[in-house]
């Protein structure tokens, strides 16, 4: 459990997030501008029903709330398993995680292999061989997340499709041994049943596209968010016209690849060639 002090300090926190001054929000809780300014500060400890109220003013998202309730030493449901990982995880890597636990279909773009779909060489050389090298002491902890993640999406029968460019089959920075394994996993993955993969050949006349950008379907009542990642940080999109963006383009994207079969063989064909 956390002290009142960095509970009401992380409220304080979310609140100027929100844009929300501290008078506006005590007066949709109901409750004077003082008490709301002493739970801030930690002169009074907030109690669950609180933060239940703070938590639908301040739309706080399923895993923020839920680390709160943990840091009062409230326990609603049995914890995800990544909730083993918290101190290496940002808060936005945490909402990912439990969009794609709740996706009911997710579709990708990208011009590296997506976390997702890594295999393990290919991940390790992710996180360490790049000018964000994560600390070396969450490296191993980071890893074991995004094996984790591909083992959901490859155990599972949430429908995905895949449009990666041909650039993927050739970008060996991970070391040989470890781009046979990915191209190997590829494959594998693409005779799955619930796995759609295709890929954007280098002749296609589509524009080039950088990083990667995901849309997840979402159960009611949210409909759907898109995640985009880049080199250097990523963002969680929730804006439907912006989504709705973002879907155009994965499927201009799709529409530019290759068939599902000549996929497949354009892999085979780089595998055999390494």
């Amino acid at each position: 459990m956390h002290t009142p002090a960095q509970v009401g300090a992380e409220l304080r926190r979310l609140r100027q997030e929100a844009g929300l001054p501290m008078a506006r929000v005590a007066q949709r809780a109901g409750w004077a501008e003082g008490s709301q300014s002493r739970l801030e500060t930690g002169v009074t400890p907030i109690r669950p029903e609180q933060l239940a109220v703070l938590a639908d003013i301040l739309q706080l998202s399923p895993v923020t709330r839920m680390r709160l309730d943990r840091a009062l030493g409230v326990v609603r449901e049995p914890d995800q398993w990544w909730v083993k990982y918290a101190e290496v995880l940002t808060r936005a890597y945490e909402d990912l995680i439990l969009l794609e636990a709740k996706a009911t279909a997710l579709e990708v773009a990208s011009t590296v292999v997506p976390g997702p779909l890594q295999a393990a060489g290919y991940a390790r050389a992710m996180l360490v061989q790049t000018p964000f090298v994560p600390d070396p002491d969450d490296a191993d902890m980071l890893l074991e997340v995004r094996l984790h993640r591909a083992q959901m999406v490859a155990s599972g029968d949430t429908p995905l499709s895949v449009t990666l460019s041909e650039a993927v089959l050739f970008t060996s920075f991970c070391g040989q041994v470890a781009l046979q394994e990915q191209l190997q996993y590829l494959l594998d993955l693409s005779r799955l049943d619930h796995v759609r993969l295709r890929i954007v050949p280098s002749s296609a006349t589509a524009r080039p596209f950088l990083g990667a950008v995901t849309v997840l379907e979402l159960p009611a009542p949210d409909t759907a968010a898109a995640h985009a990642e880049w080199e250097s940080g990523s963002q969680i999109i929730k804006d439907e016209r912006t989504v709705r963006r973002h879907r155009r383009n994965l499927d201009y994207l799709r529409s530019a690849s290759l068939p599902e079969d000549e996929s497949q063989r354009l892999i085979q064909s780089r595998l055999d060639a390494l």
